[in-house]
């Protein structure tokens, strides 16, 4: 193979050529082409993100309204009868221990003066199905 010299070898044009001045005048040449007022561009989809946003923000909305309502609708007050049995079958405090967490104002203030007779005594017990309930506690 013959040895290949880039120095000594003819060189190839490109095919492009440039006039002369060219790039000289070239900002002048490009401002006088251009309008000289811009025109105002408004795009379609300008409007139509907003739409889709306004959308998007109702959705959301709509959305998150029953989950809310279901998250704090629920009570959580107790009614009465369940706290009473609850307390009366999964108590393990006993009287004595009551006693001692209370001091004599407590115990003062818990004092009911119930003016009630043998007679009215014995009619709620006879009418009450749950006799047995009171006799054992």
């Amino acid at each position: 193979m013959k040895t290949f010299k880039l120095e000594n070898e003819p060189k190839t044009a490109t095919g492009f050529t440039v006039p002369e001045n060219y790039f000289e005048d070239f900002s002048t040449r490009m401002m006088q082409q251009l309008p000289e007022k811009e025109t105002k561009v408004i795009s379609i989809f300008a409007r139509r993100k907003t739409w889709i946003y306004a959308a998007a923000a109702v959705l959301v909305l709509a959305l998150s309204i029953p989950i809310y309502n279901n998250f704090y609708s629920h009570s959580s007050e107790i009614d009465d009868a369940t706290l009473e049995n609850y307390i009366t079958y999964h108590s393990s405090v006993s009287d004595t221990d009551l006693v001692n967490l209370l001091d004599k104002q407590d115990i003062q203030k818990m004092n009911i003066d119930l003016n009630l007779e043998d007679k009215t005594i014995e009619n709620e017990l006879s009418e009450n199905s749950n006799l047995e309930q009171y006799l054992l506690n």
